[in-house]
């Protein structure tokens, strides 16, 4: 029996029951959904949304000028355009990485392959951005933008780079800087620092980090969802860093670096008056802005591993055995405990005997009779044995360390603190008692004793200007971009050499005749301008024995000592001269001293007799 209409919409209904049942629940849970979204999770699908329109870039602050006397600039910045590569922005297809190699191979003159093995490695660290070439020229800029729709991952950033006008002038000094490693990054040593940031690696730029960087401004941009950039919605401006203005004297730098030319060693000249650093100089030396434009693996690691070391300031962190130079510690130490006056005597027959064994002087017929001032002048290894002994490695050791050795002098470097060997020293680091020899040797400067040139330089102001003990100081003020003065520095007293003014004296004499008595040390290479006073030192690297007209190996020839101060009666300078296995510190390391104090107190004398006019 056929249907009705009735009966066909009644069916229908039937069925359709169940699907509005389904419909319904679909809808309740999309309007549900969709309520969750907009309601609960509203706000921070908004700030998604606005973050991957918006993009936050860093403007770099320029880094703040470096100064030196007389207002000399030493380091400024360059605006410079650089390439940045983001990894995180390249496609992970071939053929695409392909496309990026043919466009970047003119530019970084590099192979294809070269850079698309680089790219792939790149892949494993998507979220740092990485410099592909600095210092890009107009052309390259041009090129390079008019094809930035196709290639995301490029991206060219203006920014100021460090740039030396003098090149390596004072470069142990200043040191460098180069964009900052992974390492450094991690290890948050410079807090808020980011992957594309130049940071102080070494010297003045590594100790006054925080102040020479500034502070970093911000740029808000609309990009498009291939991170295009659209407009400019807001900017910050950086604000610069700040100004260093150092004690250095130009003039006298280069004529230092110039003297040290060809050679390995250190020179230091000091204000005694002030412990102000006038110069101080380090050979071999580098050109930092090498770190700054970027250097291959290859040019570091030949950099890293050359045998003459030139990153290494030798005048702080070079250790050496001081020889004669240190006479002077021994002669003072003797007095201070009055274990001899000025006028005892020690007979020189060019050997002391101690237990079976003979310790040399330098002079193999001897010296005869000898007292304090006569041993200084002519520098009597055989009165310093003697003296040493009397003494014994506590009384020395003591009075060395309160002369400032064995311990840093905090100047704004990197330094090492030498070694002021004594008993406990010995057992610690070799498990040997001490013996007595080793005083011997300590006396005239040598066995364990190491020091650097800094120290030797603080001690001989300290005696240049009565006994006191200066810490050595580079900078002399800090001001803001604007040129307000933000800090100012004043000379830092750190103690007294502990000896009376008659004492110290006595050595000061002693020392004015090794320059200028006829049979001093020094006297031959002596300066006829200005009078001086010092010290010569020829120390002994290592002991070999050696044949009649037999040559050493330059590796084993001994250190050229010089330290001294001029002129005597008003001392403007101290002066400290070494010359790695330059053999006799007179022949050597005076000539250059003497040249040093006619170059700057002629200079000084011209100066002054301007101002008057």
């Amino acid at each position: 029996m056929p249907l009705n209409e009735d009966q066909i919409l009644e069916d229908w209904k039937k069925r359709l029951s169940p699907t509005k049942v389904v419909i319904l629940a679909i809808f309740s849970i999309l309007m549900l959904r969709l309520a969750y979204l907009q309601i609960l999770k509203g706000n921070d699908y908004f700030l998604k949304a606005e973050n991957n329109r918006l993009e936050v870039e860093s403007i770099p602050a320029p880094r703040g000028r470096i100064f030196a006397s007389h207002g000399v600039l030493l380091a400024s910045n360059r605006p410079c355009f650089c390439l940045l590569l983001y990894p995180q922005k390249l496609p992970w297809d071939k053929e695409k990485l392909k496309k990026y190699a043919v466009f970047l191979s003119p530019i970084l003159n590099k192979t294809q392959g070269e850079i698309i093995k680089f790219l792939k490695d790149s892949l494993h660290c998507p979220l740092s951005p990485i410099y592909l070439k600095k210092k890009l020229t107009w052309p390259e800029v041009t090129f390079i933008e008019s094809h930035s729709y196709s290639f995301p991952a490029l991206k060219i950033i203006s920014q100021p780079l460090r740039y030396y006008p003098y090149h390596s002038l004072a470069s142990h000094i200043l040191g460098y800087v180069s964009v900052i490693t992974a390492k450094q990054l991690k290890s948050g040593t410079f807090k808020g620092a980011e992957p594309t940031d130049f940071v102080g690696q070494m010297g003045i730029e590594r100790t006054f980090q925080k102040a020479l960087s500034g502070e970093k401004g911000k740029r808000y941009l609309e990009v498009d969802a291939l991170g295009r950039i659209l407009r400019t919605l807001k900017e910050y401006p950086p604000t610069p860093g700040d100004n260093l203005y150092l004690s250095l004297d130009v003039s006298l730098q280069r004529k230092a670096e110039a003297e040290l030319h060809g050679k390995k060693g250190a020179i230091v000249v000091l204000d005694p008056s002030t412990g102000y650093v006038l110069a101080l100089a380090s050979s071999p030396k580098f050109d930092p802005n090498l770190f700054v434009k970027g250097m291959d693996q290859k040019t570091w690691q030949r950099l890293l591993k050359n045998p003459d070391h030139p990153l290494q300031n030798r005048a702080t962190l070079g250790l050496y055995p001081p020889g004669s130079v240190f006479k002077p510690v021994t002669a003072l130490a003797g007095l201070y405990y009055k274990v001899i006056t000025p006028s005892t005597t020690v007979f020189c027959n060019g050997g002391f005997q101690l237990g079976n064994r003979i310790f040399r002087c330098w002079k193999p017929g001897g010296h005869g009779w000898v007292n304090l001032k006569k041993a200084i002048i002519e520098s009597c290894d055989v009165y310093f044995y003697q003296l040493g002994l009397w003494l014994g490695i506590d009384r020395l050791s003591n009075y060395a360390f309160k002369c400032g050795f064995g311990q840093k002098t905090g100047i704004e470097l990197a330094e090492k603190a030498g070694i002021v060997p004594n008993r406990t020293w010995k057992w610690k680091y070799m498990r040997r008692r001490w013996q007595k020899g080793e005083t011997l040797n300590i006396a005239i400067g040598q066995g364990a004793l190491v020091v650097t040139p800094i120290q030797i330089a603080q001690f001989f102001a300290a005696l240049a200007n009565g006994g006191k003990i200066y810490q050595p100081q580079l900078l002399v003020k800090i001001t803001n971009y604007k040129g307000k003065v933000i800090k100012e520095t004043t000379p830092i007293l750190k103690g007294k050499i502990p000896a009376s003014p008659r004492q110290l004296q006595e050595i000061k004499k002693a020392l004015d005749g090794v320059m200028n008595y006829p049979s001093g040390t020094g006297y031959r290479s002596r300066s006829l301008k200005f009078r001086m006073a010092g010290k010569t030192g020829t120390a002994q690297v290592v002991s070999l024995p050696k044949k009649k007209g037999e040559k050493i190996a330059d590796l084993y020839k001994d250190h050229a000592w010089f330290a001294g101060f001029a002129p005597v009666d008003k001392p403007q300078m101290v002066i400290v001269v070494l010359i790695e296995h330059g053999g006799h510190g007179g022949a050597t390391a005076v000539p250059i001293a003497r040249d040093l104090v006619n170059f700057y107190l002629s200079k000084k004398a011209k100066d002054t007799t301007f101002k008057k006019k």
